[in-house]
This record gives structure tokens, C-alpha cells and sequence, in this order.
């Protein structure tokens, strides 16, 4: 015979008003906290406003402290319902193990007051939308291949960690995280044909973070891996087992403290983040008098930690090398812009286990195992940009709010999802403070990308019918396939005329292009394209790709069989970019003119339809060359030239007097469009000149520039940096209506070092 099982559980009545009225499904959440762990206790519906809920728990085995809070039937995440239940406005009530036991596990709705629901529905429907891009970058030429269909998981992660920062007022720090960590996902979406998303986050969500970030101001940036740069700035030698050319660089001076840790002084403790809003950021990572004034007294000025000047040690560095300042561009970055330490740097000694059970609180059941952990764990070395607030030596953060992103693509066709980006606990890509973020994410070389195309337009010709975003038309293409409209030269003339037209431009077309064609989607069944390089020998391509299947959502690979036929595609509008015969990685085929035409076949391979109209296509992707200094010249003002090195030049001036620099230089392209210098360095810009190419073989060029030092400049380190650009463009995202513009998609740099010293 079966038993009864008899419930002596928790019970709860309460009144909540608004919940029968509401516009969005509610229910009544029941959960405990210990530190930054929830447990939910009970869930129930709501469908009235009276509430009614049992705990399957006996009043002497329920927590300490429970909290029940009411939230949309929609909100599942722990993280979100205990957030939502901290907003001023949040309908919660707190609840005590000592009220439970008073009356008997039995609480009544004069025992419990939550607030009306209109308050917390409204702060529920307030979102903060976030929106971005997944991409792609090729290797070989830097272009941004947006990654489709994609599924973009955005995850709420919660963090504990221990500081350690062994010598106050110094940038070195370690931080070692422990468990329990929590990451929970609070929205998904999939990247559309371009690779763009949009999600919408609870704004309190979001409120959460930059009042975590606001309360502990600048100490943010200890989360994130300082750069090259930034380490130098701050006299730290960034890891030489990455850069070896940055041996000689000196460390900062570390002066050892007179005497340790008073032991009078009070460990200095995470203050409780539940009571954020009551917090005066005047409080927040208060030091003792006494700790600063030993603080002061180990470190007087910046100056004195430093083993020689910063300015001698770059000079006599960082100006060997001139590619730790190569290249400067809008798609590349230097060395300086490196992490500063890829790998982990072993910390000094922790803290003996009195201080961090001081540190972590005594009354924590499991401090033994968190102390162990922290022992054990991997420390992250991190860099305290704002170094000059005073900070404490040892710290302890609990859960530290953040939000990170994982993208997941099928990329072998099995069904199943594969990671193709994923960010730790500490990464952060994002301004938070945006309403609207432009959330650039680059994806891991095993993502499927493919190149993003206009809108779709139904068939109206037989044939190659554009390259890239361009039609291929002759208001666009001249005779031999160069662009009229792009990079048109600018020719000098004394006095302009504003309705002056510029003359026809020669620029050829560079990088992945897309040959868009139209293969008579209702006769054909395979198609090749052939090409004629330079009036030579014909033959097809076989270019292997991926597409996008709009209606199945994954990518759809794109290959020639043994005898090198496409398939055609059906229908039309269901594979993006739409109408591409082939995309044609140019920078894999030599520089030059090429004919291009489209052969259809049906599905015996017989070909079906007369001779297509030939294209012609000019294609360069070389860099210019050379792009070189020849010569520099110095002087003060209205005296005579001297020349200088070209090699780590050091040039003296009179303190006080200006000075002339003239540099000689030659650029030289396949297709120059313009030439760029200009002169930088400590006191930021100096001065720059251009020049843009008056006819079309206008492509080599030898020219002198003459620059001004004010005497008011800071004596050190400057720069000449020269750039040559190509013409060649990518045909991609331009003025479809007339292609009417100037872009720039090839260059190459080069810099000239220049150190300046009054005498």
C-alpha cells in the first residue's frame, strides 16, 4: 500500500495588484542568494492577483534570507530575475527565516507587502538594442567577409576574482579568478545575409554593468590586457619572449617599501554589491591615512621609477625598428597595439592564509576550498592605466557583471553548430553607454563567410552583367575595362571653375571580385566563364566559394565538377549573393587586362545559346613602389642647408629658434591616385602636404617637402610618415547611380624617424 507523503512546507499568501490587469504573462519567483549564487526555491503562475505558493521546504531547513519576487512568465535566467528584483521599482518583497519560524511557516498577506506590477512591467519593457556585425578577415587581403547565418549567443557572466597588487602606486598587478562563476544566456539571434544582428537586452540588465563600472571607476580597465604602448608609457618592458626587439628597454625602478603591511590597519574589503545604490562613490576603495602616507613616502614622483629617462630609452629602442610603428592605417595595426603580454607572467607570493581569510570573511562555509582555488588558479597579468589613484594591495571583487558574446555556425553541413567566436570572462568589444552599439565581431578562421551583394533584381539580359556592385555598362567601363567615374585625376589649374569636370579616370578593379551574371535560369543547366589574360590563350576559371541558402539558412559550397561546369542555382532569389557565376580572388591572377564570357550548357553539357557579349576587365593589386625618402635636409630659419642621416637621424637646434626640415622622396605606382606625408611626433601634428595625380600617367613622382618646427615644440622623437595609394578599387558599396567618387583600397607606408634636440 502506498504512503502519503506529507508536506510540512512553507506557505505563502499575498496580494499583488496589477497582475490580472497585466499586458505580459506574470508569475511569483521564490529564491535565496549566497554571495552570487541564486537558487530558485518556487515558481507558480499568476492569473489574479492573489498570490497562493508552497515551498517544498520546512521552515527550519529554509535560508536566511529569501526574497519573492514578481517577474514576466518570459524571464528565466536567474541572473535577470535577481537583477530585476534589485530596480527601485522591482515588485519584490524580502522575507527572514526568523519571520518564517515566528509564524509558523505559515505567512499571511498581512506579513508580506509587494508592490503594485505596473512599475516593474515598465522597467521590463524598457530594452537597450544592441546590434552588430560578424565577420570574416581574409588573410591575404584584409577584406571583411561578413559570416551568415550565424547564431550570435549573448550571455550574462558573472565573475569572482582576487587581486593581488604586491607594490602600490606601481601599474603591476595579477588577478586570480575563482569559482563559482556564472554564465547564463540572455539572448540569441542569427546573423542575416550581410552578417548584421540585433538584439534587445532588459535595460536594468545593462543598468547593472555601468553601475558597476561607475561605482569602482577607472579600476575597469584592470580587466583588459594593456598594449604594447601602454605598458611603455607606464615604464613597464611588455613580454620579450613576443617582442625581442624591446630587450634594452628598461623596467620601472621598484623601490622595496620601508616596512610591510601595518598590521594595525584594516584589510580592505569588497563592500556587499546588493547595496550598489546606497554606496558614496567617496567611500568606494577608501585607503587608510596611514597606508597613504607610507605610499607616499615609498614613491615620491613618477620620475624616480624609472631606471633612465623614457625618452632616452625609446630613442635608443623603439627607432631601430621601424616596424613597431608599421603599418599606420585605417585596417592594420602596429606592434605598439599588440597585447603587451600574450601569455601569464608568474606573480610574487600571495598573501599568507590569515590575511586572505581576513580578506575573503570568515563566516564564508566554503573559504578553505576558495582560498585553495586561488592558490591553484592561473593568474591574468593586467596593467593599471589610471595608476595614480591609490589603490589597496589585496582586493576582493564578487560577482563582477559582464556581457559576452559566442557565434556558432554549421560549418561541415551535420547539423550540429561549431563554435566560430567565443570571449572570455574579461573581454569586453562594446561601448555600453550606446544606445545603439555597433558590435563589431571578428570570427575564427573555421567560420564560412560570403561576400555581401545588393538587393535582389530579376534577370533582364543573358550574360555577365556586372562586377561586384558595378553594372557592367559603358557609361562606367571604358574600352580596354578601366573605371571612368573612380579616382578621376585632378589636373592643376590656377584659378578652378566650380562646374570644372574632371577628366576620365584609368582605375582598375582589385581584390575578390564577383562576376554577377544572369545564365538563362530557366534553360540552362551548367554554365563556365572563360577568360583571355593580356590577348592570350582562353580558358575557364575554377574558383571554388561559398554561398548563402536564404531558405535553409546554411551556406551552400560552390565547386566546378571533373570538367569544370557550374551548376546553376534555383531558384535565383534563394542563394546570395545573388547571380554570382564566380568569385574571382584576383590577387591570385597576375596584374593586368582580362576578357571575360559566359558559356551556357543543358544537362547533357551541350552548349545552348550563341556567343555572349565579352567583358573586359583592367585588375592591379599591387602595392606602390617604391615609396621612399631620399634625402634630409635641416636648417634654422633663413640659414643654410645641412644634410642629415637618413638613418636615426638626431638633429640640433638652437633653444628657442624654429627650424626647417625638407625631405626628398619618390612614389611610384602601376596606377597612382595620391601621395600622403606628414610630420608628427611629440607634440602631436606638425604639419602634412598631399598630392593627387593630374593625368592618368601621372605615376611617378620625385617631390620635395618643406616643413616648419616651431621653437614651441617639445624637443624628442618625431616622425615622417609617406604613403603612397593606389587607384584600384574593389567596386564595392559605391554610388551604384553614377560610381561618381574617389576610395582608396590599396597603399603602402613608410616613415622616417627624426629625433630633435635643443643644443
Amino acid at each position: 500500500m502506498a504512503r502519503t507523503r506529507i508536506t510540512n512546507g512553507v506557505k505563502i499568501s499575498a496580494k499583488v495588484e496589477g497582475v490580472k490587469n497585466s499586458s505580459v504573462p506574470l508569475k511569483a519567483v521564490v529564491f535565496s542568494e549566497d554571495l552570487n549564487e541564486v537558487k530558485i526555491l518556487a515558481e507558480k503562475k499568476l492569473t489574479t492577483d492573489n498570490l497562493d505558493i508552497v515551498l517544498d521546504v520546512e521552515a527550519a531547513k529554509m535560508p536566511d534570507n529569501l526574497k519573492i519576487s514578481i517577474v514576466p512568465d518570459e524571464l528565466k535566467p536567474k541572473t535577470q530575475i535577481r537583477r530585476l528584483s534589485e530596480s527601485a521599482n522591482a515588485s519584490v518583497a524580502s522575507i527572514t527565516k526568523d519571520t518564517i519560524l515566528s509564524r509558523k511557516g505559515v505567512l499571511k498577506e498581512e506579513d508580506i507587502s509587494i508592490k503594485p506590477v505596473d512599475s516593474v512591467l515598465g522597467l521590463w519593457q524598457l530594452k537597450h538594442k544592441v546590434c552588430g556585425r560578424v565577420f570574416k578577415t581574409d588573410p591575404v587581403t584584409g577584406e571583411k567577409c561578413p559570416v551568415p547565418g550565424a547564431t550570435v549567443h549573448v550571455y550574462d557572466v558573472d565573475v569572482n576574482f582576487f587581486w593581488w597588487y604586491p607594490n602600490p602606486g606601481l601599474p603591476w598587478g595579477w588577478i586570480f579568478p575563482f569559482f563559482p562563476h556564472r554564465k547564463e544566456e540572455i539572448a540569441t539571434v542569427k546573423t542575416d545575409e550581410c552578417g548584421y544582428f540585433c538584439v534587445n537586452i532588459p535595460y536594468f540588465d545593462i543598468d547593472a554593468v555601468l553601475r558597476w563600472r561607475l561605482r569602482y571607476r577607472c579600476l575597469w580597465d584592470i580587466l583588459r590586457r594593456p598594449t604594447v604602448l601602454e605598458a611603455i608609457d607606464m615604464g613597464v618592458k611588455p613580454d620579450i619572449r613576443y617582442y625581442p626587439e624591446l630587450k634594452a628597454l628598461p623596467e620601472m625602478k621598484v623601490k622595496p617599501r620601508p616596512q610591510s603591511w601595518p598590521q594595525s590597519e584594516p584589510v580592505i574589503k569588497e563592500m556587499e554589491y546588493r547595496n550598489l545604490k546606497s554606496v558614496s562613490t567617496d567611500n568606494v576603495e577608501t585607503v587608510s591615512a596611514g597606508f597613504m602616507k607610507a605610499l607616499r613616502t615609498d614613491v615620491d614622483t613618477t620620475s624616480d621609477l624609472f631606471t633612465k629617462s623614457r625618452f632616452e630609452a625609446v630613442r635608443k629602442t623603439l627607432f631601430r625598428k621601424d616596424a613597431l610603428f608599421e603599418p599606420v592605417s585605417k585596417d592594420s595595426s602596429s606592434i605598439l597595439d599588440q597585447s603587451a603580454f600574450p601569455r601569464s607572467i608568474a606573480p610574487p607570493s600571495l598573501p599568507d592564509d590569515d590575511l586572505l581569510l581576513e580578506m575573503l570573511g570568515k563566516q564564508k562555509k566554503n573559504i578553505a576550498s576558495t582560498i585553495a582555488q586561488i592558490r591553484s588558479s592561473s593568474p591574468l597579468v593586467r596593467l593599471l592605466r589610471c595608476w595614480p589613484e591609490i589603490v589597496p594591495e589585496w582586493n576582493l571583487f564578487l560577482d563582477v557583471p559582464d556581457i559576452v558574446f559566442k557565434v556558432e555556425q554549421d560549418i561541415d553541413g551535420d547539423g550540429v553548430l561549431e563554435t566560430i567566436y567565443e570571449e572570455g570572462y574579461f573581454d569586453v568589444n562594446w561601448n555600453l553607454g550606446e544606445s545603439t552599439t555597433d558590435v563589431q565581431i571578428e570570427a575564427w578562421s573555421n567560420a564560412i563567410c560570403v561576400p555581401c551583394g545588393p538587393a535582389y533584381k530579376p534577370c533582364t539580359k543573358t550574360g555577365i552583367v556586372g562586377l561586384n556592385d558595378m553594372a557592367v555598362d559603358p557609361i562606367y567601363f571604358d574600352a580596354q575595362g578601366y573605371v571612368k567615374g573612380v579616382n578621376r585625376p585632378k589636373q592643376f589649374v590656377a584659378f578652378p571653375l566650380p562646374h570644372m569636370v574632371r577628366p576620365d579616370a584609368e582605375a582598375p578593379l582589385c581584390k575578390t571580385i564577383r562576376v554577377v551574371g544572369c545564365p538563362d535560369y530557366g534553360n540552362a543547366s551548367y554554365y563556365k566563364v572563360f577568360y583571355k589574360y593580356q590577348g592570350g590563350s582562353e580558358t575557364h576559371f575554377n574558383e571554388r566559394w561559398h554561398v548563402y541558402n536564404i531558405s535553409a539558412g546554411t551556406s551552400h559550397y560552390v565547386k566546378p565538377d571533373e570538367n569544370g561546369f557550374y551548376e546553376v542555382l534555383t531558384p535565383a532569389n534563394d542563394y546570395f549573393p545573388y547571380h554570382t557565376l564566380i568569385n574571382w580572388r584576383t590577387h591570385n591572377y597576375s596584374d593586368g587586362k582580362y576578357e571575360l564570357r559566359l558559356e551556357l550548357y543543358d544537362a547533357a553539357h551541350n552548349p545552348i545559346a550563341a556567343a555572349l557579349d565579352l567583358v573586359k576587365v583592367v585588375i592591379d593589386n599591387s602595392q606602390p613602389a617604391p615609396v621612399d625618402f631620399l634625402k634630409l635636409e635641416y636648417r634654422e630659419a633663413g640659414g643654410a642647408w645641412s644634410e642629415a642621416p637618413l638613418h636615426c637621424p638626431i638633429i640640433k637646434r638652437t633653444a628657442g629658434t624654429d627650424i626647417e626640415l625638407r625631405v626628398n622622396y619618390n612614389v611610384a605606382a602601376t596606377h597612382l591616385r595620391d601621395i600622403y606625408i606628414s610630420f608628427t611626433g611629440c607634440s602631436g601634428s606638425v604639419g602634412s602636404d598631399s598630392y593627387w595625380h593630374h593625368t592618368v600617367g601621372d605615376n611617378n613622382k620625385v617631390l620635395d617637402w618643406t616643413v616648419t618646427v616651431p621653437s614651441s615644440v617639445d624637443e624628442g622623437g618625431y616622425r615622417f610618415y609617406l604613403e603612397g595609394r593606389s587607384r584600384a578599387f574593389n567596386a564595392t558599396g559605391g554610388l551604384a547611380s553614377n560610381w561618381e567618387f574617389d576610395t582608396l583600397s590599396i597603399w603602402r607606408g613608410n616613415s622616417l624617424h627624426v629625433v630633435i634636440l635643443d643644443k
